[in-house]
């Protein structure tokens, strides 16, 4: 149980915890690439307005706070693909109405875990190591950065991306090797259960 708990928090950050360490980055594109920025652009973009957005401490207000989160954070993610990869085998004997469901319920479980873990935020006392992100192909890319924050362990993210028009997605979080996608495929277990043969 506590280790699950650890997990969400630490995806939670995943989703939160980006430093003006990526900048040192923003200028470097694999060859073949240069048509799309670098993924840790996309990461970089989310903090920035999770920076803005936090500097006011009246913004913690839940329906301001689930607003943000709606608007500026959750689009950075494709949950289409994280849902469909969530239902696992279960998603070729899932109705297209079955999936566009479960992906709401992803999407909902997830703001909600955002919503309130947001308050422990602390850009001033986390810094986050970024590493080039490494290609798999022309649409795929994965950042790896390593999370240091105080009185706690360091933590490795992975953050699996997508291309996404002339941009980038993420469609999985990694953290210490445990995926999100594997996490939220045994939270919504039971209800996934009813499409076994």
């Amino acid at each position: 149980m506590k280790r699950s708990v650890q997990l969400v928090k630490t995806f939670i950050f995943a989703c939160l915890l980006f430093s003006t360490t990526a900048q040192a980055y923003n200028n470097y594109y694999s060859q073949g690439y240069q048509s799309r920025p670098d993924p840790v652009n996309t990461i970089q973009t989310a903090l920035d307005k999770l920076k803005t957005f936090s500097a006011n401490r009246n913004n913690i207000n839940p329906v301001l706070l689930r607003s943000f989160i709606e608007n500026e954070i959750i689009p950075h993610f494709a949950f289409d693909k994280m849902t469909y990869w969530i239902a696992g085998p279960h998603a070729r004997k899932m109705g297209a109405a079955d999936l566009r469901d479960l992906e709401e319920r992803v999407k909902q479980t997830f703001l909600t875990s955002l919503a309130k873990h947001l308050g422990s935020f602390d850009s001033e006392t986390t810094k986050v190591r970024f590493r080039k992100a490494q290609y798999r192909g022309a649409n795929e890319a994965t950042v790896t950065a390593m999370v240091y924050q105080q009185y706690t362990q360091p933590s490795r993210l992975e953050f699996r991306m997508r291309a996404h028009g002339d941009n980038w997605k993420i469609i999985d979080v990694k953290a210490n090797g445990t995926s999100a996608v594997i996490y939220y495929r045994k939270h919504f277990n039971n209800s996934l259960r009813q499409y076994q043969y």
